[in-house]
């Protein structure tokens, strides 16, 4: 995607993003989605349950596959 690859000195380097835009985001989202779908007096535990899930997917969808040695 946007990494950046480069050779030196016989070895490969790469600089790519480290996730957290899709942290911030899937952690917003989840808060939101969290609030709504919590019944009840537990619509602040459901926003704190949804946004720790959705950073944690945000951010490995954010990360890929690729790996950086």
């Amino acid at each position: 995607r946007d990494d950046r690859v480069w050779y030196r000195n016989g070895q490969y380097y790469c600089e790519r993003d480290n996730g957290t835009t899709g942290l911030l985001i899937g952690g917003a989202v989840g808060a939101l989605l969290g609030h709504q779908l919590a019944g009840g007096n537990d619509k602040t535990i459901g926003a704190l349950v949804g946004a720790a899930g959705g950073a944690a997917i945000g951010k490995a969808i954010d990360d890929g596959d690729v790996k950086c040695r």
